[in-house]
């Protein structure tokens, strides 16, 4: 619900006054990535893994603490630049420890960018703030909100007439150290992402790359941290204090809370090996896409690898809302005999309630037409695995005919497809899409349901084998409360799909 209640908000105040254009904030002094020589320690650790120099190789990053470990190490181990791109960064365990992170390569003479989109910046002023205080380090906030820095409410406010543009989020993730390894997938730098919350986790996945697409990766980074959007936290906020005060603020801010423990840099679980060399396409969106820009040859590929798929398309998307057209296109790919399998969230599993229920409404549209739909269950995880389970699905993976795999920071819903800007990677590796689909956490942990059409053909029912080997057959949804669903339902009719 948190992007819901955002933009939610949002919306409303556009509805009451119109839209307008967001004041333009001064922009940043422009910059491009840097790139560590042949023989700086992450090319030769690329080159002590057999990479060669004109190709890429990817290592999957499915387990939570091995996608932190990598990055925090591959922060220690850089050493010209550092270039982070993220959606949520979170005033937690996770995101203070990836900023004292930053912090302490940029004392050794890195250069550091952190880009973080501005939706859920509330309560980092005086964090983003200190970290900018220092030297070798640059933040800037993608899209910022006129207004609200301290409170969700004074940023509701301060969004009225300018919903058109707020709208707009850079949704990317990514990470680049040195233009030679970067790190592409579902995760935000918070808790919930690696699996360190005390209470509501996600189940994702990224990809660590190595070799030239990572500075093709850093490139597109370039274009977002010198686009109009990019502003510097120091433009939009002034905690009164000078720098040194503002270092001094933000060790305190930023030191862990008592009794938390510190993710380790696990030794070698950052470096890019082994790896498995592929090639790669990299799909992007311009930023120009928050001003309501599309270019054709850069919409992202899924629609392209359906038309080019086979025998197999498996899609893992938290949020599921395919367009009419969409939905065609599946059917003329069933039409040619390819087995479509989507795995998604269940109600009682989804942040993005809304998003599920929109999902809802076309279920039975796209069993008819042969799709298979396999949802993760809270309800269902909990109980095969265990209190404090994963209990929900982030990651973003599809995987073309067992040899191409597609990894980024897209769902398939309105909202990637015509609103936020994506990023997305196509490798093409039989060995990377096999392994990757074998360790599919969700399958591997028992909590999925496989959704079908009942005997009359309207009704649904959730069928999953149980522990004995027989089938568990349920034609109640996995849900939240009933007091819930009618909350949703209500809802559902205030807000348009495209919204979602």
């Amino acid at each position: 619900m948190r992007r819901f209640a955002a933009l939610a908000a949002a919306a409303w105040a556009a509805l009451l006054v119109g839209c307008a254009a967001v004041p333009e904030a001064p922009a940043g002094p422009p910059s491009t990535l840097r790139v560590a020589p042949a023989d700086g320690a992450l090319a030769r650790l690329s080159s002590a893994a057999g990479l060669p120099a004109e190709g890429s190789a990817f290592r999957p990053l499915l387990a939570s603490q091995d996608a932190l470990a990598a990055r925090l190490n591959l922060i220690e181990r850089a050493e010209v630049g550092l270039d982070l791109q993220t959606y949520i960064l979170g005033d937690d365990a996770t995101g203070r420890q990836v900023m004292r992170a930053l912090r302490d390569a940029a004392a050794r003479g890195v250069r550091v960018r952190l880009l973080v989109d501005d939706m859920h910046t509330v309560g980092l002023t005086g964090l983003l703030l200190g970290l900018a205080a220092h030297a070798n380090l640059e933040v800037r906030l993608y899209n910022p909100f006129p207004a609200g820095r301290e409170s969700w409410a004074l940023r509701a406010l301060g969004a009225i007439g300018h919903f058109e543009r707020l709208n707009r989020r850079m949704h990317n993730k990514l990470f680049v150290a040195d233009g030679r390894v970067a790190i592409v997938g579902g995760r935000n730098l918070a808790d919930a992402y690696f699996l360190r919350h005390d209470e509501a986790n996600f189940i994702d996945f990224d990809v660590l790359a190595a070799g030239p697409v990572a500075a093709e990766l850093g490139g597109h980074f370039d274009a977002y941290w010198n686009s109009p959007f990019a502003v510097p936290i120091q433009a939009l906020a002034d905690n009164g204090l000078d720098d040194e005060n503002r270092r001094a603020s933000f060790a305190r801010l930023a030191a862990p809370e008592p009794g938390e423990t510190a993710a380790p840099a696990h030794p070698g679980a950052g470096t890019p090996g082994p790896l498995v060399p592929a090639p790669v396409e990299v799909f992007f969106d311009s930023p120009d896409k928050t001003a309501g820009v599309r270019r054709a040859q850069e919409r992202l590929p899924v629609a392209r690898l359906l038309g080019e798929a086979r025998s197999r398309v498996v899609v893992v998307s938290p949020y599921f809302v395919p367009s009419d057209a969409g939905i065609e296109r599946l059917r003329a790919a069933r039409a040619r005999g390819v087995e479509i399998q989507v795995i998604t969230n269940a109600l009682d599993a989804s942040d993005e309630p809304l998003v599920q229920a929109a999902y809802g409404r076309k279920r039975t549209a796209l069993l008819r037409s042969g799709i298979r739909l396999f949802e993760l269950s809270a309800e269902r995880m909990e109980r095969r695995v265990g209190a404090g389970s994963p209990g929900r699905l982030h990651a973003k993976i599809a995987f073309v005919d067992e040899r191409r795999l597609l990894v980024g920071s897209m769902n398939l819903d309105p909202r990637s497809v015509n609103t936020n800007t994506e990023l997305a990677l196509s490798i093409d590796s039989p060995e990377l899409t096999r392994e990757v689909l074998r360790q599919l956490q969700p399958a591997r942990a028992g909590g999925l349901y496989e959704v079908h059409l009942a005997a009359d053909g309207e009704r649904l029912q959730w069928v999953a084998p149980d522990d004995a080997g027989h089938a568990e057959r349920r034609d109640d949804e996995p849900a939240p409360p009933w007091w819930a669903r009618l909350r949703l339902w209500l809802l559902s009719w205030l807000v348009p799909d495209e919204l979602l």
